[in-house]
């Protein structure tokens, strides 16, 4: 391994490898020779010295890495000979060879690895455009906010724009003349922030990072008490002491709660955590930790959303197979000629409770301490040539047959045949620990021609007669 030395250019830190910092000074010292001693001469060797910093600085951004020879070879190549600084004695002669050694660069469009806070894109604008690079990180941020399109523009941005990694690169991405001038009005701006518009940016960015960092603390602290109360929430929203856990359990096994709650947790959590700290850049105008960070947030969300469709798959799968389970009764037909058809008094208290929730025709409903389910029954009455029928079908659906069959069989709806009186459930109820999974009951009444039948006020709406 290469020794390395610590120095300071043009107020810069520094390493660079031994052979690296001997062919630098000799270079130096050598333009200084050209330059000679005067005033004039110490100016221009200042400001090759700015060069040199920069253009180290773009080479290697990170303080951690060294300088190495080809860096120093590959810079001098692009600053010149230390003749090249000899001053003619002929005016037209120097103003030929200024022109010849300093000519003009096309600024061409990078991105700025020296002044980033994620890819550098927003830097790179800032040098393109010769503005401020905190300008396009605020239009960034709030499109973003507001539009949400943003990012995705970052991304394509990010893959589609070069990163300027060699000098002559850095060179295209300031443009103009490489001359001192240009690379001294870049420094200057960049270390003393002497420009009106750029305080007046930063000034805006520190109230619009305050604002987010509050915003968004608020929403974080929020959420937080939200899911740490969802139960004394909802159970207030949905009456009666619910508790979400309680309630899930008819709709989701244990697993798919976690994930749904995991999931939620994140794809709400993290994009607040996100705001807060784009917040905390604009008002501190740190620089490391923002790239793993965001990616960090990003890979966290992404699972978030995917524990969610995950966890919506999985509910979905559990109604993806129907199964219908019939009982058929033939009836003793009646001598009267009218048969009633009425509500058995006793399945009134099914109806009975808190009504909790309802989803297709399947209510939950809070009796007795506990949730239950209860729905109403289908009824049609059809004419029949001579047989009094009753036909009970149960339909329910499960993640495959066989546990659709169970969830159907765990329907209860009876009947009650009084001679000329058929007494009827008014609703049909689920066993407990039952799931919901679209439970629903049918009944078909087959009724002779040659009698009337008489329908109870409670059953009026409920009974089709053909």
């Amino acid at each position: 391994m290469k020794k390395t030395i610590h120095i300071n250019l043009a107020g810069h830190a520094f390493s660079i490898e031994e052979d690296a910092f001997d062919r630098l000074d000799a270079y130096l010292k050598a333009v200084k020779a050209t330059l000679g001693e005067s005033d004039e001469a110490n100016e221009t060797l200042e400001d090759i010295n700015l060069r040199i910093a920069e253009l180290f600085r773009g080479v290697h951004p990170d303080a951690g890495s060294a300088i190495t020879l080809s860096d120093v070879e590959e810079i001098i190549k692009t600053l010149g000979d230390p003749g090249d600084y000899e001053a003619p004695d002929d005016p037209d002669e120097q103003k030929e060879k200024k022109e010849t050694f300093e000519p003009p660069v096309r600024k061409q469009l990078f991105r700025d690895p020296d002044n980033r806070f994620l890819g550098g894109v927003c830097g790179g604008l800032g040098n393109y455009f010769g503005t401020d690079p905190l300008l396009f990180r605020l239009l960034f941020i709030l499109a973003t906010l507001f539009y949400g399109t943003s990012l995705l523009a970052y991304v394509i941005l990010w893959i589609a724009i070069p990163k300027a990694v060699t000098v002559q690169q850095r060179i295209m991405m300031m443009g103009g003349a490489p001359g001192s001038e240009n690379w001294r009005r870049r420094q200057t701006t960049r270390n003393n922030g002497t420009e009106v518009m750029n305080g007046i940016l930063r000034v805006l960015a520190v109230v619009f990072g305050v604002i987010l960092i509050i915003t968004s603390f608020v929403s974080l602290m929020g959420l937080i008490f939200t899911f740490s109360l969802t139960d004394l929430l909802f159970g207030t929203i949905l009456n009666h002491s619910t508790w979400i856990p309680e309630l899930g359990s008819l709709f989701l096994l244990p697993d798919q709660q976690w994930g749904a709650f995991i999931g939620l947790a994140l794809t709400l959590g993290i994009p607040m955590l996100v705001i807060f700290y784009l917040g905390m850049h604009l008002v501190f105008q740190f620089k490391k930790g923002g790239p793993a960070f965001l990616i960090t947030s990003l890979i966290l969300w992404l699972a978030g959303i995917g524990l969610i469709a995950y966890t919506g798959v999985s509910v979905a799968s559990g109604f993806a197979n129907k199964v219908d389970v019939e009982e058929r009764k033939t009836l003793e037909i009646p001598a009267s000629d009218t048969i009633y058809i009425e509500p058995n008094k006793a399945s009134l208290k099914l109806g009975d409770g808190h009504h909790v929730f309802s989803n297709d025709g399947v209510s939950i409903k809070r009796r007795n301490n506990e949730l239950v389910l209860v729905g109403t029954p289908d009824i049609d009455v059809i004419r029949s040539e001579g047989d009094f029928r009753i036909t009970i079908r149960k339909e329910a659906r499960g993640k495959d047959g066989e546990r659709a069959m169970k969830n159907a069989n765990m329907i209860e709806y009876f009947f009650l045949q009084n001679d000329s009186v058929l007494l009827l459930d008014r609703y049909f109820s689920v066993q407990n620990l039952a799931m919901m999974r679209k439970q629903e009951v049918d009944v078909t009444i087959q009724v002779p021609e040659d009698k009337e039948v008489k329908i109870a006020d409670e059953f009026k709406y409920l009974i089709d007669i053909d």
